[in-house]
């Protein structure tokens, strides 16, 4: 029932059942760094021959048929804990949740329609993702429509994926469990989000269904918008998974613990689980969970080091499969003199019997990983037979169970590993996770551990680390230039991103040699496929004066070379080129944008064609805009109203009109209030007299989905622009009616939009609904919302009614950003009761401390208020408990404390910055910056004088 995401198992052949693709790439720089987590690419995994490759075409797609589809772990579903009971499933029965709904509903949607969907389920470790996917299965087997199930796993999960996305065929289930792995790392994982946007969009390959799963922390690591400015290492990831997660709960609600009572009866596991698990996580207890964590804390004191140093390598930043000798070599480090002298001879082997022993038919805390020849594989006959693999070079390898990674990552980010583990990792980490391990060494004043670290992935071609690197030593060495000619010598110059990062860096640390040998050089060998990164490339080459090389770069006709399948690129590489000057360079890739240029994305097209209208290409841009109106898909209001205006602003008279001739309004549907409003005021903007008469005769009032206040917001403003003003007033009739009087945020919006487009009636006709009596008051957010709302439409009585109900002694206190929303607003109505009664409740003892920012806009409302008590109480609380997570957030929580006067607790927040990676903001305070001029030591001394000959 609630199995979940265990990651890779070993696959092995089996004609009956699935057991992965497997592909084979060339050796390949596939990523620098993954977020916090990186899959290691050890060869010693990967020796599975390609299929013989026939003639275009008549390879099979990916993927088997579903039909062949048995068995739930190799789909890396968690195996439940074992009871002493014949006859048992391999799996619990299964109890239906909330999400699991919204998941049916998406592959119903798929299965039953012609679109392409995907589905991304967002939760913890142990809390059901997987095994949620696996049941969602169950919907497509009785189909008679010939669904396949994909699971790129071999040879790394990115190349193999990236490798066979364009031959996968329509009624395909792609499976990107823990898809971190497929979307995190940098240059191949875009490709990947790129890739999977383009097959949902491509309808001749539809339906496909895509299912992911993601823990929390790589959802908001692969979605967040970067600041201006800021490199955008994940659009791809963030357009490709945006508006498409499902939120899995760590635990079950009473009701789900109330079905799942009679299921319970059935099957011993769940029985177990339903009277043990604490906090209604029953997924966590059947994945064994409580077990695991039993045997780490009362492990001996080697053996918790052994599995600590586990623990730490996976969240600074190592892949899941851990060199044993990496865990042995730092294990001491963690013991005090006393454990260390107490430790027997065969410390290593105790411990190992007892970290890596399977309890209750789960595996152990740490898993050996099976390495060495594939079974049940033949060699093709055109290839002679291989030799045998080498052994693995670091040895035996060992995976951390989940639970105890996730366990981890919490319960250890305050602390700093020893000496002992850094200096292991840099002789023993796969070359790939060198990287990462580097920036976290570095971000908490590691310096010498740091570079280390980054000159060995340096070595080994990383061009990420090698742009660390350059940073670093010129912070702390600036004239040495031997890390800049270690890197020149080292490092590929075939993608445009790693020649970026180098000439940066060498910008930055002025070695101006190095840039103009690096730029000679890559001008010749880099590949041009990218526009993208083309376009960078001569954006940087300009910024450091690079101006014959430049030249070389045009002369190798980056314009008949790049690739088409991206407008926004091709626009953004125009923009470079007329930067640049190169007039023949933007003809050519103009000529040959018009005739190729991918369509699917109409959006990224307006965008191009804006482009081609200002470097001067009227007739590509006459003949693309032709292109894109013959194409584009009249039930898609958005790409029609976004086309619309791309055409009308550019002046294209001729193809408004032709995209007016095929009459998209009597097309589109009128669902989506937010897509009517969009179309409409593009028909207004394009003079489309007409459309516009036409759209509103069908009456989409009648069809609009009322459920969000917003979007029928933006559709009363639309309707009020276009002059329909008695539509306007039925919709905002409508809306009055149809609104759920128990959500105040939804009454709060409405009552927004009925004001900012003056529907006074409309306003009175919603207050005489008296939603002060039957909102709810949980909320102190939407509750600050509603009294505002009112406050404006001058509702006193409403406001009035409103707080006698006493929402101060209701809300929930968890979220401080709430809090301080609903205290200021009460402040500013002249609710002093309710200001007191919800300081009576003691909020500087229940917020949440996981929001740095949020944690000061409440201290600083608190001290506005004059609250002096709770501003001392969540200053002390602060200190020890905040979460550390955004320099931003932290910065502006350090002057707000500075602000209070809070002196002692700023400086012991501040000693808390190392070991969060917050050193650059540690080294801001006292004498810091010149005390740790060397960085630090994890004990916390400054580090003694250290250079370039002291490294490996």
């Amino acid at each position: 029932m609630s199995g979940t995401s265990g990651d890779e198992h070993e696959q092995q052949a089996d004609s009956r059942r699935y057991v992965g693709d497997h592909i084979e790439l060339p050796d390949g720089d596939f990523h620098d760094q993954v977020i916090g987590k990186q899959e290691n690419h050890h060869h010693d995994h990967h020796y599975y021959p390609a299929p013989p490759a026939g003639p275009s075409g008549d390879q099979a797609p990916p993927g088997v048929p579903l039909s062949q589809v048995q068995d739930p772990f190799q789909f890396e579903v968690h195996r439940p804990f074992d009871l002493p009971h014949e006859g048992l499933p391999p799996l619990p029965p299964y109890i239906s949740r909330e999400h699991d709904r919204r998941l049916r509903d998406v592959v119903l949607a798929a299965a039953e329609g012609s679109v392409s969907r995907i589905a991304v389920l967002v939760g913890g470790s142990s809390t059901g993702k997987t095994r949620a996917c696996w049941q969602a299965l169950e919907v497509l087997r009785d189909r008679p429509e010939p669904w396949r199930v994909w699971h790129p796993i071999d040879p790394g999960r990115p190349g193999a994926a990236v490798a066979r996305l364009r031959q996968v065929a329509p009624y395909t289930v792609v499976w990107l469990n823990e898809a971190q792995f497929y979307l995190a790392p940098d240059q191949l994982g875009e490709q990947v989000a790129s890739g999977l946007r383009e097959l949902l969009r491509d309808t001749r390959r539809g339906p496909v269904l895509v299912l992911a799963t993601l823990w929390p922390q790589y959802w908001d690591a692969l979605t967040t918008r970067p600041e201006a400015g800021a490199p955008d290492p994940h659009a791809q990831a963030r357009e490709l998974l945006t508006g498409h997660m499902i939120a899995v709960p760590d635990a079950f609600t009473r009701p789900d613990l109330q079905a799942m009572t009679d299921r319970a009866k059935g099957d011993p596991r769940l029985a177990e689980a339903s009277e043990h698990a604490a906090d209604g996580q029953i997924t966590q207890y059947l994945a064994g969970a409580p077990v695991l964590l039993d045997r780490y804390t009362q492990a001996s004191p080697v053996t918790k080091a052994l599995i600590t140093a586990a623990m730490d390598a996976r969240r600074l930043g190592a892949g899941p499969h851990l060199p044993l000798v990496w865990l042995s070599e730092a294990a001491p480090g963690y013991l005090t003199d006393t454990q260390w002298q107490q430790t027997g001879q065969d410390w290593l082997q105790q411990a190992l019997d007892y970290a890596a022993t399977p309890c209750n038919g789960i595996p152990g805390i740490l898993a050996p990983i099976k390495t060495g020849t594939p079974r049940n594989r033949r060699n093709r006959r055109a290839t002679p037979p291989a030799a045998a693999p080498a052994p693995p070079a670091n040895g035996v390898l060992y995976r951390l169970a989940d639970y105890l990674d996730q366990y981890g990552r919490h319960h250890r980010a305050g602390h700093i590993p020893p000496i002992d583990f850094w200096t292991a990792a840099a002789r023993h980490a796969h070359p790939a996770d060198l990287t990462a391990l580097g920036q976290e060494a570095r971000d908490r004043g590691l310096y010498r551990d740091a570079a280390q670290l980054l000159k060995h992935a340096t070595t080994h071609g990383y061009p990420g680390a090698a742009a660390l690197l350059l940073r670093l030593m010129h912070f702390t060495h600036p004239t040495d230039n031997r890390p800049a000619r270690i890197a020149a010598a080292h490092l590929p110059l075939d993608t445009p991103y790693a020649v970026v990062r180098l000439l940066e860096a060498f910008w930055e640390a002025g070695a101006v040699e190095q840039i103009a040998g690096l730029a000679e050089r890559s001008v010749v060998h880099v590949a041009l496929d990218n526009p993208r990164e083309v376009a960078r490339l001569l954006e940087v080459l300009r910024g450091v004066g690079a101006v014959e090389q430049i030249a070389a770069l045009l002369e190798r006709e980056p314009a008949m070379h790049v690739a088409l399948d991206d407008p926004y690129g091709v626009a953004r590489l125009l923009e470079v080129l007329r930067g640049v000057g190169a007039v023949e360079q933007i003809a050519a890739l103009a000529g040959r944008a018009v005739a190729h240029v991918a369509l699917d994305d109409l959006y990224a097209v307006a965008r191009l064609l804006v482009v081609l209208r200002q470097v001067g290409a009227v007739e590509q841009f006459t003949a693309l805009a032709g292109r894109a109106v013959a194409h584009v898909a009249l039930d898609d209001l958005y790409a029609v109203a976004s086309l619309l205006e791309a055409l009308w602003e550019a002046g294209a008279v001729e193809q408004v009109a032709a995209l007016l001739e095929r009459d998209p309004v009597t097309h589109v549907p009128l669902d989506d209030p937010d897509a009517v409003a969009s179309l409409l005021e593009a028909l207004w903007e394009a003079g489309a007299v007409d459309q516009v008469a036409a759209l509103l005769e069908r009456d989409p009032l009648v069809h609009v989905d009322l459920d969000d206040p917003g979007p029928v917001a933006g559709l009363l403003e639309a309707l009020r622009e276009v002059g329909a003003v008695e539509q306007a007033a039925a919709l905002a009739g409508h809306a009055v009616a149809h609104v759920a009087l128990n959500d105040p945020d939804d009454v709060a919006s409405l009552l927004e939009a009925l004001r900012w487009n003056g529907a006074a009636d409309q306003v009175a006709a919603l207050l005489e609904r008296d939603p002060a009596r039957h909102v709810a008051l949980d909320d102190p957010d939407d509750v600050a919302s509603l009294l505002e709302a009112l406050r404006w439409v001058g509702a006193a009585d409403q406001v009035a009614a409103l707080l006698e109900r006493d929402p101060a002694r209701h809300v929930a206190l968890d979220d401080p950003d709430d809090v301080a929303s609903l205290l200021q607003v009460l402040r500013w109505d002249g609710a002093a009761d309710q200001v007191a009664a919800l300081l009576e409740r003691d909020p500087a003892r229940h917020v949440a401390l996981d929001d740095p920012d949020a944690v000061a806009y409440l201290l600083e409302v608190l001290r506005g208020i004059g609250a002096v008590e709770q501003v001392a109480k969540l200053a002390g609380r602060v200190v020890v408990h905040v979460a550390l997570d955004g320099p931003r957030g932290v910065a502006r929580l350090l002057q707000v404390l500075r602000g209070t006067g809070a002196v002692k607790q700023v400086a012991a927040l501040a000693e808390r910055f190392p070991a969060a990676g917050l050193f650059d903001q540690f080294l801001e305070f006292g004498d810091h910056r010149h005390k740790y001029r060397f960085g630090r030591e994890p004990d916390g001394r400054a580090a003694d004088p250290w250079d370039w000959d002291d490294l490996d």
